[in-house]
C-alpha cells in the first residue's frame, strides 16, 4: 500500500490553475456586463433625449401654425370691421331717414338727475370676499412669521 505523500503547507494555499482561470473570466465577465450595462443607459437616454426633440419640433411647428392662422383670423376680423365694410353693410341693410321721419323729444332740464354728495361718500364694497392671508402672503413672510413668532404681552 503505497502512502499519499501530504502536500506541503505553500502547496496546500496555492490555488489550482483552474480556479484562478475561473475568477479571472467571472472578473472580465462583470466588466463587460457593467460596460454593456453603461452603454446601455447612454442608448436609452439618448434616445429618449430624441423622442423629446422630435415631439418639441412638433409642438413648435403646431404653434407656428396656430399663431399664422391667428394672424389671418385676426386680418380677416379688421378687414370686416373696418370703416368701409361697415359703412358698406350699413348701406345696404339701412337706409338714411327722411326729413319728415325724425321726431325729435324735447327734455326739460329739471328732469335730469344729479347724483347728491351723500351717494357719492358711500364707500364701493366689493361683492368677493377678502383672499385668506396664506394666498397673499409669500412664502418668506409665512416662513419668518413661522419660525420667528411675534411674542404677544
Amino acid at each position: 500500500m503505497t502512502r499519499r505523500r501530504r502536500p506541503s503547507l505553500p502547496q496546500a494555499y496555492r490555488e489550482l490553475p483552474w480556479r484562478r482561470k475561473a475568477r479571472w473570466l467571472a472578473g472580465a465577465l462583470a466588466v463587460v456586463v457593467a460596460v454593456l450595462a453603461v452603454l446601455l443607459l447612454e442608448v436609452h437616454f439618448s434616445a429618449q433625449a430624441i423622442v423629446l426633440g422630435y415631439q418639441l419640433r412638433r409642438v413648435e411647428r403646431r404653434t407656428v401654425r396656430q399663431r399664422q392662422e391667428n394672424a389671418e383670423l385676426k386680418t380677416r376680423l379688421a378687414r370686416l370691421t373696418s370703416g368701409e365694410m361697415v359703412w358698406k353693410r350699413a348701406r345696404q341693410a339701412y337706409r338714411l331717414p327722411e326729413p319728415d321721419e325724425v321726431h325729435f323729444v324735447p327734455v326739460p332740464a329739471a328732469a335730469v338727475a344729479t347724483p347728491s354728495p351723500m351717494t357719492m361718500a358711500v364707500p364701493q364694497v366689493s361683492a368677493e370676499p377678502p383672499l385668506p392671508t396664506a394666498y397673499r402672503e409669500s412664502l418668506l413672510h409665512w416662513l419668518m412669521r413661522y419660525l420667528l413668532p411675534e411674542e404677544q404681552p
